[in-house]
């Protein structure tokens, strides 16, 4: 399967792919940020009327007026989404809605009426002809090349260099829009530049890979790496990477089911996204369980050391709390089935650790529970000090705040207090 695909054709099959999803993927992280992906949608729906009437007025399928075509149609879909926007009152997103599903029904019905007898149909533009690229040829100083190849490297070399050269502007207007406009930037015309570089790129990709893939590409690496991402510059690597790498496995995956390679991409980008969404460092459902997991079973242990020293001791080293001030146990049947194999777990836990003996913390764990007790102290002694709070009503606060309490910020209340004192 791979050798078929290190092949000659299936080499330049993946080409083609590879750079129309690199295009979007630089371009689909710009969205992201600005929450626009809907409008990369729009423009790769909407761009369908222009790039048939440019046909029309052509007479052929020369990438010079269905790129002018479709960046009128850019201009169009764009402009009526705003006026409904800002005048109508209408919905962003219904805005949105109704203009580039309006625009495309109305491009269909033109392929459908001028384009019937040509390639330009309703399947080429849908689904794209990425596994028939190696047909149509063109040299490149002496080289034969796919000629879809031409306008995808076009537009991914074009969005490098545009993403270059506006890096700080568009940096600016994606985080901070308002600073922006107030430092004088063409905030409106730099949005609008980055709108036609979406409709060039969209036609650029529409012969090899279809709307649907463009409308993919420019969103769902985007996504991925949103999720992976905290910073500009990496998220559009990371988005670059990640379409990249759709059209290696979607070329491989069409190769072993034999499907189309632009519905494969698509579905191996929308995989890759389920995967960052469980995932992801920072931002995965299961890092994200696995860190409230962790933290709930830490309080719990600390949670058992501190009560097991209270009724092992009588009191904390402060003297404020004897062992008649610790919470009292739920009966086994008012818990859960969860919390139950919480505390069983941390129990286990703490004698694997050795912090806990016959029911008694000794060593690191009897520490443990000192310096908690400590923080529980130190806590309801300033917030009915300093913050002027009931002390009856700040023994459960107290139990949650002193597992939050760092050493630092201890040390700091127990000065203020000290001080206070003297």
């Amino acid at each position: 399967m791979i050798d078929s695909i290190l092949s000659p054709v299936g080499w330049q099959i993946l080409s083609v792919a590879a750079c129309a999803a690199g295009a979007c993927g630089i371009l689909g992280a710009q969205l992201v940020l600005r929450r626009k992906a809907m409008m990369g949608d729009a423009i790769a729906h909407g761009v369908l009327p222009g790039l048939v009437i440019g046909f029309v007025l052509s007479g052929s399928r020369d990438l010079l007026p269905m790129m002018v075509g479709a960046l009128v149609a850019a201009i169009v879909v764009s402009t009526v989404a705003e006026w409904l926007r800002d005048r109508a009152g209408v919905d962003a997103g219904a805005a949105l809605g109704v203009v580039f599903t309006s625009l495309f029904a109305f491009g269909i019905i033109l392929v459908e009426i001028f384009a019937r007898d040509v390639d330009l149909d309703p399947g080429c533009v849908l689904y794209g002809m990425v596994e028939l690229a190696p047909i149509h040829q063109v040299d490149w100083f002496g080289l034969s090349l796919p000629r879809s190849l031409t306008p995808v490297l076009g537009a991914f070399v074009i969005n490098i260099f545009a993403s270059l050269l506006f890096w700080k502007e568009w940096k600016l207007c994606a985080f901070d829009p308002e600073l922006a406009r107030a430092s004088r930037l063409p905030f409106r015309k730099l949005e609008q530049g980055l709108l036609v570089l979406v409709a060039i790129t969209s036609v650029a990709c529409f012969e090899a890979v279809g709307s649907i893939l463009v409308i993919a590409m420019l969103a769902v690496p985007a996504t991925i790496a949103h999720l992976l991402c905290n910073r500009m510059s990496t998220m559009v690597i990371v988005s670059t990477l990640a379409g990249i790498l759709s059209a290696v496995l979607g070329t491989i995956g069409a190769e072993r089911f034999n499907t189309g390679v632009p519905g494969m991409m698509a579905s191996s980008s929308g995989l890759l996204l389920m995967g960052a969404i469980l995932l992801a460092p920072s931002r995965g459902l299961i890092p994200a369980t696995a860190r409230r997991l962790f933290w709930a079973l830490r309080v719990e242990m600390e949670d058992i050391l501190a009560e097991s020293y209270l009724l092992s001791e009588g009191t904390d080293e402060t003297g404020d709390i004897d062992a008649s001030e610790s919470r009292e146990a739920l009966p086994p049947a008012l818990l859960t089935f969860s919390s139950r194999l919480l505390r069983s777990s941390a129990g286990v836990l703490l004698g694997v650790r050795g912090y806990l003996r016959d029911g008694v913390p000794v060593g690191r764990g009897k520490r443990i529970a000192r310096a908690l007790l400590k923080k529980r102290g130190l806590w309801r002694r300033f917030a009915a000090e300093r913050l002027g709070l009931a002390s009856d009503h700040l023994d459960e606060p107290a139990h949650r705040i002193e597992h939050h309490l760092d050493d630092e910020f201890t040390r700091r209340i127990e000065s203020g207090l000290d001080s206070e004192e003297s």
